[in-house]
């Protein structure tokens, strides 16, 4: 392929929903471009796109992947994104490192969930946007229908562009979509004056980028139509990077600055993609933004803060690597053991507190613990996920410290069995798997007082201490406020650390149902000793139980954590999923209607929230989707408090 400028790169990426055919359209398309000699096959798992083992056996595409053509003399760059909802993080990634998305459309099945959310994320990323209908040859005769369709739910700027005649003449309502970019040609059209062909074509663009037009164009890949207009329209409507322009944001998005695509300034790349082989090591798929890039030279990952240095630089088709000299401004160019690098760093030639505006994915919502099934592993797991989490937008591992378990969460079961069987394939490691704990908490809402007296003889020295105190409830995030109010030397201060220490003790363990006491006042009031006896392990274990006793009768309470909801429907599930909620304890706080979406904002427990992201999959048939971020603690009812209790088995003291 012959060398080629910023303007001639068209980089676009094929979204919608599984089986809309977005993976044979862009292996067709390769072979219509001559990058390859015949078009590969999902089904004969030959795909340039499905090369994945895991892919192969599954028969769908689980991760984005690269083709590259020429059109026109032009470049195109061809991201293929999976159409499950279950790996939409690998489509956000795409997005990030495409200028015109493609959403895709089985004539068949019509519009179905990921349709409609690859759609919000270029809406919502300001990415310019055609749809592709594909598989026309099972509805012919029935096209007109699938274009209403699509007009109903995306609006009328959505325009048949060069359409098979059954489809009908919507040359005028091009005409009126794209003159509304020039105001002056708008003027000339409504006053009746005639618009050029070359006078629509210079505004066309535009008017694609700014969205007042959406372009549907009509395809089948087996019967080999279509293909030659998609391809004309990437290239002669389809913006280059020169047409779309990122911005540099400071931290929330203030500050913005334009990044000109320019060869000449200094480079400025996104990474939109990152994998990690366990022969080649972390490989970083690269969108250059500005600059130039060669072999060698040193970068700042803004994220990490951290200086690298280029290797070779590669481009990849399918699973193969090509070696390249430097990367311009457009080009999707891929790094080699930069080991900083995750999936949406801001790479520069210098930091300057800004960061590339990313599309950003929704946060996952589905969460497992994972433990070894050998000893001594935890520290290789913790690595490992922490690795395969530096893939994804929408999968994150962590500790848990309120209840000791690490934790992976993403999309959905099918979303983390891929993930665990990745770490298996990739790291040879294996784990078990559960529901995570619940972080609940212990407090007090009444006061009361406590004491206990420690005295064991078992000849010899003895132990003997006496403590009395008092509890009452503290401030909400006090945590322990502890009094000594001993006066008279009753007992010597030097044993204050040692009552201390058996009540902190009991907090972390907890009392009533062994989770961590929090928000206590804890007032230290008398006690005894002996001059033999008395010992700081003696009035560790008197405070620890002075303190057990003032606690269970001062109103115990077990409090659960609430967390926001904010979930979004199509309006005729409403009531079913309303009523899910009561189910779950939840509370609705407040609606919405976002078009023909019912937004619906609610507090649940998390205890009832662990599994919802199932229940809502259930409900809505895949329709359904939810954001929910941590609100506060609360009491728990008393039936869940009597069953929390009636589980607890208290370890022994020590007498």
């Amino acid at each position: 392929m012959p060398k080629h400028t910023t303007s001639q790169i068209r980089n676009v990426a094929l979204v919608g929903h599984a089986d809309a055919g977005k993976t044979t359209l862009a292996d067709h398309l390769l072979a219509k471009g001559g990058a390859v000699a015949r078009p590969g096959s999902v089904k004969e798992k030959t795909s340039l796109f499905d090369f994945d083992e895991l892919e192969k056996d599954r028969g769908h595409s689980i991760d984005s992947a690269c083709g590259r053509l020429s059109h026109q003399d032009q470049v195109i760059n061809l991201v293929d994104c999976p159409g499950y909802p279950d790996f939409i993080g690998e489509s956000v990634g795409g997005f990030n490192g495409a200028d015109l998305v493609l959403v895709c459309v089985n004539a068949a099945n019509g519009i179905q969930v990921n349709t409609k959310r690859g759609w919000a994320l270029g809406l919502g990323g300001q990415r310019a946007r055609a749809i592709v209908v594909t598989k026309c040859d099972l509805m012919e005769g029935k096209l007109t229908d699938v274009l209403a369709q699509i007009r109903a739910q995306f609006g009328d700027r959505c325009i048949p562009w060069r359409a098979p005649e059954e489809v009908g003449d919507f040359s005028e309502a091009w005409t009126e979509a794209v003159v509304e970019v020039d105001e002056d040609l708008m003027m000339r059209y409504l006053e009746g004056e005639a618009v050029t062909d070359e006078e629509l074509a210079n505004v066309a663009r535009p008017a694609l980028a700014k969205g007042t037009v959406v372009p549907v164009i009509f395809t089948s890949s087996e019967a080999d139509t279509g293909l030659d207009s998609l391809l004309d329209f990437i290239v002669e409507l389809g913006p280059s990077p020169e047409d779309a322009p990122r911005e540099l944001v400071k931290e929330g998005g203030e500050d913005a600055e334009a990044i000109a695509a320019d060869p000449a300034g200094p480079f400025t790349g996104i990474v939109w993609k990152v994998q990690v082989d366990k022969h080649v090591g972390k490989i970083g798929h690269v969108r250059v933004l500005r600059g130039t890039v060669k072999p060698g030279e040193t970068f700042v990952n803004v994220r990490a803060g951290k200086k690298e240095k280029t290797g070779h630089l590669f481009r990849v088709e399918g699973k193969d690597q090509t070696e390249v000299d430097s990367g311009i401004p457009g080009d999707l160019i891929v790094l080699l053991k930069n080991d900083s690098l995750r999936v949406g760093d801001t790479l520069a030639t210098q930091d300057s507190g800004k960061s590339v505006k990313l599309i950003a994915g929704p946060k996952p919502m589905y969460s497992l613990a994972v433990f070894p099934t050998k000893r001594g592993e935890e520290a290789k797991i913790a690595e490992g996920l922490g690795k395969l989490a530096e893939e994804s937008f929408t999968f994150s591992s962590y500790r848990e410290m309120a209840t000791h378990e690490h934790c992976i969460s993403g999309m959905s079961q099918l979303h983390l069995d891929i993930v665990l069987r990745r770490l298996k394939e990739r790291m040879n490691l294996d784990v078990e798997t559960q529901k995570p704990k619940v972080p609940y908490k212990e407090c007090v809402i009444g006061s009361a007082k406590g004491h206990f007296r420690h005295k064991k003889q078992t000849g010899g020295r003895g132990q003997f201490a006496e403590v009395y105190l008092e509890v009452a409830a503290g401030e909400p995030g006090s945590g322990l406020n502890y009094e000594w109010a001993i006066f008279g030397g009753s007992i010597p201060r030097n044993f204050e650390p040692a009552i201390e220490k058996g009540v902190k003790e009991k907090m972390v363990s907890g009392i009533i149902a062994g989770f961590p006491m929090e928000d206590i006042t804890v007032k230290i009031t008398d006690g005894k000793f002996h001059d033999v006896d008395s010992s700081e392990a003696a009035f560790k274990m008197a405070g620890g139980r002075a303190f057990a006793e003032a606690v269970k009768a001062a109103r115990p309470t077990i409090l659960e954590p609430i967390v926001k909801l904010e979930i979004t429907i199509p309006g005729q599930y409403m009531g079913d999923v309303s009523g899910d909620l009561n189910t779950r304890r939840g509370r609705i706080q407040g609606m919405d209607q976002i078009g023909d979406d019912q937004v619906i904002k609610a507090e649940m427990p998390l205890a009832e929230a662990a599994e919802y992201s199932r229940a809502l999959t259930s409900i809505t048939s895949g329709e359904g989707s939810f954001t929910m971020d941590p609100s506060h603690y609360e009491s728990v009812p008393g039936p869940v408090q009597q069953t929390l209790v009636s589980a607890f088995k208290p370890a022994a003291d020590d007498d």
